[in-house]
């Protein structure tokens, strides 16, 4: 049962003075003359009143010394009390039982709250030894980066240099492609029209050949038929033997009748007029059997001209019917050649039309690029400016972690007067 302070003083005062009140009573009992009855009461009053007052106060001062010596070891930092209440066994407990309570309490939390600042200002040190290592590194590292992007920077210049370079170069190649495919459409158009002209004379060489060929077979024929002349003449001075046969047995006709005119001299005038249209006949056959035979050879000789120069014109004949397939195989070859051209220039255009486009295109590829470079070559400039700062900053942190590092000192020093 919880009995405030002030009831206690209540009881201990009503206490007091009814010891006192009672205190003449008890000295008349003991028998003291009259006179001392009086006084000693008083005497008698006061002293108990003392006794149990000073009972009473030492009584309540005990608690409050247990209380001021807990108080006085928060003050110098001693912190190693032990937390087992002692008021909480009193029979009437008081506000000293709570302050106790309190008190303990905050020892109890004032030590873990100092153990663990401790615990924290350890880890605090090493944590700030750890961070100025990172922090030296860092500052170690962006010196590298700055250094890293001074060079990248320098980089980035040539390089966009050099892509402006590469660029103008291109530009100049993608011309050169632009005349190059329109030399190669004027070529491939020159090619296709000689690949015309080729087919059409390729076609009048052929009808040309074929008229060489009737006019060689003509020739053959013809050479033919002045052999079957020459065989024919060949049978011509049989005839003319026959025809001499004739004008001699024409002319022994005429003898015969001759001689029958001298015989008989009725029938001989007739006789005389027969032998002498034979003999004229015979005459006239012999001298045109000789013309003929004149007339025959000569031919015969032109004929065998003739032959000789069909003969010949046969060989040749042969020659340029051989010449001529040479021709048409040749005629074929260019033909093949001249299609070949073309189509290879065909191929040659579209090349070029594929080139010209990919030049336009890597034309288009080297702007996008400079671009590029040129873009990177400002975030270039903001990262070196960023890492400039990001250098301050670090050279900050090292200040503010040597900062830290005192305040951690002292702060240690300053924890290590608590004793847990």
């Amino acid at each position: 049962m919880k009995v405030p302070i002030g009831y206690k003083f209540i009881f201990g005062f009503i206490a007091v003075v009814a010891v006192a009140a009672f205190a003449p009573d008890m000295v008349e009992k003991m028998g003291v003359v009259e006179w001392m009855r009086l006084p000693l009461g008083f005497l008698v009053a006061i002293l108990i009143g003392l006794i149990l007052g000073s009972v009473f106060t030492k009584r309540f001062t005990r608690d409050f010394s247990y209380l001021k010596k807990m108080t006085e070891k928060v003050s110098s930092g001693e912190l190693d009390v032990n937390t087992e209440p002692r008021l909480t066994k009193k029979s009437f407990p008081d506000e000293t039982t709570e302050l106790e309570r309190c008190l303990l309490q905050v020892f109890t939390n004032l030590r873990e709250l100092v153990g663990h600042i401790k615990n924290t200002v350890e880890e605090l040190g090493e944590t700030q030894k750890v961070l100025t290592k990172v922090i030296s590194h860092g500052e170690e590292t962006a010196k590298q980066v700055i250094t890293g992007t001074s060079q990248i920077f320098n980089g980035a210049i040539d390089q966009a240099r050099h892509i402006n370079t590469a660029s103008e170069k291109i530009k100049e190649v993608s011309k050169l492609a632009d005349q190059v495919a329109e030399k190669t459409t004027q070529q491939a158009a020159s090619s296709q029209k000689v690949n015309t002209m080729v087919q059409r004379g390729v076609g009048r060489a052929t009808s040309v050949i074929e008229r060489f060929e009737e006019i060689f077979s003509g020739m053959e024929k013809m050479a033919k038929s002045v052999t079957e002349l020459k065989e024919k003449l060949d049978d011509i001075p049989r005839v003319l033997d026959a025809i001499t046969h004739i004008s001699k047995q024409t002319d022994l006709l005429a003898l015969n009748a001759t001689i029958e005119a001298t015989k008989t001299e009725a029938d001989r005038t007739r006789f005389l007029t027969v032998a002498e249209e034979f003999r004229r006949f015979a005459d006239n056959t012999s001298k045109s059997a000789k013309e003929v035979e004149y007339i025959v050879r000569e031919l015969a000789k032109e004929i065998e001209k003739v032959v000789i120069m069909a003969n010949e014109g046969t060989h040749s004949i042969k020659e340029g019917r051989e010449d001529i397939r040479r021709i048409r195989d040749i005629l074929d070859e260019i033909t093949g050649y001249t299609a070949e051209v073309a189509e290879k220039a065909t191929m040659v255009l579209s090349i070029t039309e594929r080139q010209k486009a990919t030049s336009h295109e890597t034309v288009s590829v080297i702007e996008e690029s400079a671009a590029i470079v040129e873009r990177n070559l400002k975030v270039t400039e903001n990262v070196d400016r960023a890492v400039e700062k990001h250098q301050d900053a670090i050279e900050d942190t090292v200040k503010a972690a040597e900062k830290l590092s005192e305040l951690s000192a002292e702060l240690k020093n300053t924890i290590a007067r608590f004793k847990l």
